[in-house]
């Protein structure tokens, strides 16, 4: 799934849920339901011989800057950004800690992640393209009412 996705449900999941250790988990983990959802991610589908094509790279770099654009955003739209900050970054940390996957205490996190990954094991077994493709549209336009509707009361 995209960054962008798992960042906006994270700021939504934080605007729902007052309480901070909750909201911390329920971000946390909904970046491991997210995965399991079917999504066009350059990771997932890159080739092995050749990682990323132009497409692919270009798709990363929007989403990178949409990430960085959207934690500003929630940082300046609010009068305490705290929760709402650590939210975003709290749906976006098994990503995060992916390069820390190899390490043994973060064994059984990689090992979820590859369990509930969409990938291209799952996705030989039905069409999946168009819910990958409207699929992170419809639940990052969800996150974001949620976020709105917060900001605007």
């Amino acid at each position: 799934m995209p960054g962008t996705v798992h960042l906006l449900v994270g700021a939504a999941i934080a605007t729902l849920v007052p309480n901070v250790p909750v909201m911390v988990v329920l971000a946390f983990f909904s970046h491991y339901i997210l995965d399991l959802i079917p999504h066009l991610d350059p990771d997932t589908f890159a080739d092995d011989q050749h990682p990323y094509t132009w497409w692919q790279k270009a798709t990363l770099t929007v989403d990178v800057i949409l990430v960085f654009s959207l934690l500003l955003a929630l940082f300046w739209l609010r009068q305490e950004p705290f929760q709402y900050l650590l939210g975003a970054v709290v749906g976006l940390m098994p990503d995060i800690l992916t390069p820390l996957e190899s390490y043994p205490a973060f064994t059984p996190l990689k090992k979820a992640h590859e369990l509930l990954h969409w990938n291209k094991r799952r996705a030989r077994w039905w069409s999946w393209y168009v819910p990958a493709l409207l699929l992170p549209v419809v639940i990052s336009t969800g996150a974001l009412l949620i976020i709105w509707g917060e900001l605007n009361t």
